[in-house]
């Protein structure tokens, strides 16, 4: 493969050069910042025997396949549920690797996609001590910190040796500009009166269970003879399905889509009921739009991501299009959501910014005032805004 043909920008040179000082570590760099490219200029500067593993698998054959064969790598390798075949470079994934231990020793160096997967309990046990034994190891991330902590475990084999903040890229241009913009969509009095029920069943399950919820199952109150821990769970469960389905949001949404009418844009929501919904209503108001879930059939995954934005207009999505998917560029993004992690928020924004000098991006949080969906906005701020 000529060098020329894999350009790289000053800060993934940077990243490279780090990464093959370190032999094992950790890549933290914003969605959009090129981490897959960072990745495979440390595999062609290595040029050992390699193992890929990522956390879908569509991932395999749609992004890191024709990017590894674009950059002039041959006979790439795909090993996962409908492939086996071995190369200089295989692509697996996280659960074939876990199913298939031989796939990492017999690689000299590993990239881990996504790293943060590595968290989960299957991949500490049975790919942490592999990979520990290996000489050249690479995960990447854009936030690779888990909420349970578990990012501490691997992180120590894999410290983060370079770090690029989604705000750092924005501020140098790495990526396109983005404007949070904030649209309240208020609750009617039969939202607000539901709303306000399961709310104080959370904050009883707090004040008598405590703050670990995984203890909550089990907590229960003999005065009143009920487990406040689990009609906590319950209804932060049906409160999220509340904030999800508000009336307004539908109207919110339908404004900001007739103001953006030649763009094609990205919805995110909670739950597949959420976006069937509004789906439904903006069809209703001659939107062309389609549905992305982890229900979708492969066929017309292909298809919708292919057609998007020139046969529909609007691409409603919950979890499917966080990771694991290369989608087209887009410029508009809403937001309907009762989540609160910081990775889906950075993927989520992610999906909107690209590499385009120039280029500019809008993200709408669509969000019920006085409820705890207002934070959600003053959080994207500081995430856009941090170093």
């Amino acid at each position: 493969m000529s060098k020329s043909s894999l350009a790289l920008r000053g800060y993934q040179e940077e990243a490279v050069e780090k990464a093959l000082l370190a032999k094992k570590g950790t890549i933290k760099a914003a969605t959009g910042t090129g981490k897959t490219i960072v990745a495979i200029a440390w595999l062609e500067k290595i040029g050992k025997d390699s193992l890929v593993i990522v956390p879908t698998q569509a991932l395999i054959y749609q992004s890191w396949t024709p990017k590894l064969e674009s950059y002039g790598f041959e006979n790439v390798g795909q090993y996962y549920a409908y492939a086996k075949k071995f190369g200089p470079v295989t692509i697996t994934t996280f659960s074939s690797a876990i199913s298939h231990p031989e796939l990492i020793d017999s690689a000299e160096a590993v990239v881990v996609d996504e790293i943060h997967h590595l968290g989960a309990a299957q991949a500490l046990i049975r790919l942490l001590p592999q990979l520990k034994q290996k000489e050249y190891v690479l995960g990447l991330s854009s936030v690779p910190e888990r909420e349970d902590h578990a990012h501490e475990l691997f992180l120590k084999e894999f410290p983060i040796v370079f770090d690029l903040s989604l705000g750092s890229a924005i501020r140098s241009g790495y990526v396109s500009s983005i404007e949070a913009i904030s649209v309240p969509a208020p609750m009617v009095d039969k939202e607000r009166a539901e709303y306000e029920v399961l709310t104080n069943k959370i904050q009883r399950a707090f004040k008598f269970c405590g703050p670990n919820m995984s203890k909550w199952m089990r907590c229960y109150d003999p005065q009143t003879r009920k487990y406040l821990g689990r009609e906590g769970i319950w209804a932060i469960a049906k409160r999220k399905t509340l904030l999800s389905g508000i009336e307004s949001k539908k109207q919110r949404v339908l404004e900001i889509v007739r103001k953006h009418n030649d763009k094609p844009i990205i919805l995110f929501a909670e739950s597949v009921k959420a976006i069937e919904n509004i789906s439904e209503f903006l069809k209703t108001n001659d939107i062309t739009c389609e549905t992305f879930h982890a229900g979708t059939e492969q066929s017309d995954r292909i298809r919708i991501l292919k057609t998007w934005g020139e046969d529909f207009q609007v691409l409603l999505s919950c979890r499917a299009l966080e990771e694991g998917l290369d989608i087209k560029e887009v410029k508009v993004g809403i937001l309907i959501t009762s989540g609160k992690s910081k990775r889906q928020f950075i993927q989520r924004i992610g999906r909107v910014i690209r590499p385009l000098e120039g280029e500019y991006a809008s993200f709408y949080v669509v969000y019920c005032p006085n409820t705890v969906e207002e934070t959600y906005s003053a959080t994207i701020g500081r995430i856009i805004q941090s170093t």
